[in-house]
């Protein structure tokens, strides 16, 4: 059993309800269920023979067992000829309508698929109509979707001519799409894992897994199987709290689970809409407090739709009429009535009338709007069955919260066959190989403007064992053996023979079928399997013909393709004459700039160009010139283009020389060679400008300033130059320095750092580059100048010591230009001076803040005198002498 996710136990007028979860192992005769999330009492709930399971948050579900309705054997499957043939609830309801004089739809459109149309079939709170089968069972949601249209329209007679008995109009809120007279319910085709219809909660758990768990949502399943134990079962929230705010409108999904051999009833024959009745309980039917409800969802006063015997407490009672049974609430006094009595219990409890799943339900006001989603969500479908082979449309429908846009999704296939022709999209289709039978998953990924991420996945099954007729269509050079007559093909030349196979039913591309090719010469035959066909359905292989040979294709029978009948296509070979055209962007470019040379490559062949592919084609420029009297021709390569499957050509080459524009097919033993000139060549050479900046032209020596500005160059309108190198220059008394370079960014621009250690003229140049010229700008004059410098009296510590004991001598250095102060690096002397004995220096290093510090054992008195001196671009200084006395 799953745990379920439980909301805090309800206070006694305000209260909520846990999600469902739980497990729900019910006997093999179990019939129409409910499963009841309650608070825990302090007495039992769940009365004796029913299943209870504890739930994290001090909640119990219960789970009823009840007998089979008369005639159903819930343990073998119906045939879809039989399901075809039930009604539904429609006729039951009708048929009661009018003996109680209730105005109803003549008899005629009762079988009508026609629910009421509302908004725009998708907003607000609805009931979503499922088809649901297990990936390893046969789907026939194509053989019943329409009779299902028609039990959900049948669903929505029994409320509405319900309703009608206390005057008034109520509807299921279908999601709905066109149809019928206007709208239908919309039934989605949904393909759970196999093992998913063990349990309600199994089923529950993989709906959910595929995204539908919309609380905006009553999830009303047709679950197509059988001997599971199960009719119909469906969620309840036990809970007779009045208003909008009770459970049961939209607090959280709910789900009903009705098994085939219990779909479409309702009619004379069998008892009450089991459809009918398990979306009943989603609405919030019948709670025990309820004057006529029993312990375990239903109702003891018949005949009524909601009741019958569960064991709940209650012996039956025939109060109302027996054809009642196709309608809600004998009396309508326990759980549905559109004008309750003043001061009834339905009239200050829950009213499943009131529900705002119901149009003019949510108290007559239209039945409330859904709420926005908070974290994104998503549904997945998938048209199940596919072909093999064949394409199948997949959908995912995000659920995004206000504010957030999708940014992205992602389709993928669990097997590594299946290709999606729009990967990137909500909707797509998947196409997965012939020759691969087994059911796989696909999975869909989508990330929204904040970068959450929502995965949801669903199974995607296949039809075999069908025999499906395979059209083949065989092509030499393109020309078609449905055309009939000899295929032309150039000798000797790489001739493509292609084989399209289609779905003869379908006309689709079949993908993954691998076509048998014979190939005759002569009196030599030679059979090759070709590679299965791509998604086009196109089966490719390449001949070199030197005389008249015919091919012919054909299919072998898979598991679900018949064999294709052979197709046949007989080829004459001969030296061809090709037409080539060729035309040029410009034929006056900026050096550097790109020319795209394009055209075809065809052949005549009975009035229908044929086009060659795969034929190499020279770009050339050739210029002629004099030297010495004699004419030279010199003939510049621009690259070779080569021809695609349908004969078109184009190649962007960037020519930096003038010359004549040719496009040249050489002279083979294939074909006759041709060639066509497309003008001259005028390559033109720009004009470069650089431009500079400098942000401080008067700074202390060594400190940096920035030098910034652009280099465009000039073709029609101005343009940044990329990737060049452009340095800075400092003129002194005519004599030149480099002292930065930087290269220019995409645009241009460029910004380069510049350590000034000297004055003078600034300067920025480009050097040019072929195609480009060079280019200089004078910037400003700069200076780099001298700073004053600045030794404070140092100490010494102690300043008395014995002989040749240590003292520490400390002090710092400072500069200043412009005002401005701020500690100093450089190498400082240092006079040693003893009252006896020979004097000398020793250097010290002020660091990066400035300071110094000297560690001396003098043996005798001695003077230390610290100086700067002939540090560049810093003026001398010197500090106060300082004593340490020996003692």
């Amino acid at each position: 059993m799953a745990s379920p996710t439980a909301a805090a136990a309800p206070t006694p007028r305000r209260r909520t309800a846990a999600a469902l979860a739980g497990a729900l192992v019910l006997g093999a005769l179990s019939f129409v269920g409910t499963l009841a999330l309650v608070p825990d009492p302090p007495a039992p709930l769940c009365p004796d023979g029913t299943e209870v399971f504890r739930q994290p948050g001090g909640l119990t579900s219960c789970a009823h067992a009840d007998v089979a309705p008369r005639g159903v054997d819930i343990t073998k499957p119906v045939a879809t000829s039989v399901l075809r043939a039930r009604p539904g609830a429609g006729p039951g309801a009708h048929e009661v309508a009018q003996e109680l004089g209730v105005p109803s739809t003549p008899a005629a459109q009762v079988a009508s698929p026609d629910v009421t149309c509302d908004g725009d079939g998708t907003s607000g709170y609805r009931t979503q109509a499922m088809y649901v089968v297990e990936a390893n069972a046969t789907n026939r949601f194509a053989s019943l979707k329409s009779t299902m249209q028609v039990w959900a329209a049948g669903i929505d007679d029994v409320v509405n001519r319900s309703a009608a008995l206390t005057g008034g109009v109520r509807h299921v809120r279908y999601v709905t799409e066109a149809g019928g007279g206007g709208c239908v319910a919309k039934v989605l085709n949904v393909t759970v894992p196999a093992g998913s219809m063990v349990n309600f909660n199994a089923t529950i758990n993989a709906v959910k897994a595929l995204g539908y768990d919309n609380p905006a949502r009553k999830y009303m399943m047709w679950t197509d199987t059988s001997g599971k134990g199960i009719c119909g079962i469906a969620v309840t929230y036990p809970y007779d709290t009045d208003g909008q705010g009770n459970p049961n409108n939209g607090s959280y999904p709910q789900y009903t689970r009705t098994d085939s051999p219990c779909w479409g009833l309702g009619n004379n024959d069998y008892d009450h809409s089991v459809e009918a009745h398990e979306l009943v309980h989603t609405f919030g039917s019948v709670m025990k407090t309820a004057p006529h409800g029993t312990r375990n969802g239903h109702c003891w006063d018949e005949s009524d739709t909601m009741c019958y015997a569960d064991g709940g407490g209650f012996a039956m009672k025939q109060v109302c009429p027996t054809n009642r049974e196709y309608l809600l609430d004998c009396n309508a006094d326990d759980y549905f009535s559109t004008y309750p009595d003043p001061g009834s219990w339905l009239d200050t409890h829950w009213n499943v009338a009131d529900s705002r799943f119901l149009i003019g339900g949510g108290n007559g006001t239209g039945g409330g709007s859904s709420g926005t989603p908070s974290v994104l969500g998503a549904t997945i479908g998938v048209n199940n069955p596919a072909v093999p082979g064949l394409s199948t449309q997949v959908t995912v429908t995000p659920s995004l919260p206000t504010g957030r846009t999708l940014a992205s999704v992602a389709w993928k296939a669990a097997r590594a066959d299946c290709t999606f022709s729009t990967p990137t999209a909500v909707q797509s289709d998947v196409t997965c190989s012939a020759a691969v039978v087994t059911n796989t998953l696909v999975t869909a990924t989508l990330v929204d403007s904040t970068g959450a991420k929502k995965v949801v996945s669903s199974p995607l099954t296949f039809a075999t064992n069908t025999a499906r007729p395979v059209t083949a269509v065989l092509k030499v050079d393109g020309q078609s053996s449905a055309s009939g007559g000899t295929a032309s093909a150039c000798t000797g030349a790489t001739t493509p023979v292609t084989v399209t196979l289609t779905d003869t039913a379908t006309g689709q591309p079949i993908k993954g079928l691998a076509p048998i090719l014979a190939k005759t010469t002569g009196s030599k035959t030679t059979t090759t399997t070709l590679a299965a066909s791509k998604d086009d359905g196109v089966a490719t292989s390449s001949h070199a013909m030197l005389a008249a040979t015919s091919f012919s294709a054909a299919t072998k029978a898979t598991k679900v393709y018949a064999a294709a009948s052979a197709v046949t296509k007989s080829a004459a070979v001969a030296v061809c004459t090709p037409e080539l055209t060729a035309t040029a962007s410009t034929l006056a470019p900026w050096y550097g700039d790109a020319v795209t040379v394009s055209g075809t490559l065809t052949r005549d062949v009975a009035g229908v160009d044929v086009p060659l592919s795969g034929v190499s084609l020279p770009i050339t420029a050739t210029t002629t010139s004099v030297v010495k009297g004699k004419t030279v021709t010199k003939v510049t390569s621009l690259g070779s283009a080569k021809t695609t499957a349908n004969g078109t050509f184009s190649l962007a080459t960037k020519p930096l020389v003038n010359g004549t524009l040719k496009v040249a097919l050489a002279t083979t033993k294939s074909w006759t060679g041709s060639a066509v000139t497309l003008g001259d060549l005028d390559v033109k050479v720009p004009t470069t400008a650089l431009a500079g900046a400098v942000d401080k032209t008067d700074v202390g020596h060594g400190q940096t300033v920035a030098v910034t500005g652009t280099l465009t160059k000039a073709t029609g309108s101005a343009v940044g130059v990329s990737g060049a190198t452009v340095s800075v220059r400092v003129t002194t008394a005519g004599k030149t320095t480099q002292v930065g370079t930087g290269r220019t960014t995409a645009n241009g621009s460029y910004s380069i750092p510049v350590v000034l250690k000297q004055s003078g003229e600034l300067s920025v140049a480009f050097a040019g580059v072929a195609g480009l010229p060079a280019a200089t700008d004078v910037v400003d004059d700069v200076t780099a100048g001298t700073w004053t410098t600045a030794l404070s009296t140092p100490t010494a510590s102690p300043a008395t010591v014995g002989v040749a004991k240590p003292s520490v001598i400390t002090g710092t250095l400072t500069r200043t230009y412009q005002g401005v102060t701020e500690p100093a690096r450089g190498t400082l002397t240092v006079a040693v001076a003893p009252t006896t004995g020979a004097a000398g220096t020793v250097k010290v290093t002020t660091t990066a803040n400035g300071t110094f510090t000297l560690k001396v054992s003098p043996k005798v008195t001695t003077t230390y005198t610290v100086r700067l001196v002939g540090l560049v671009g810093h003026a001398d200084s010197a500090a106060t002498p300082v004593k340490v006395t020996v003692s």
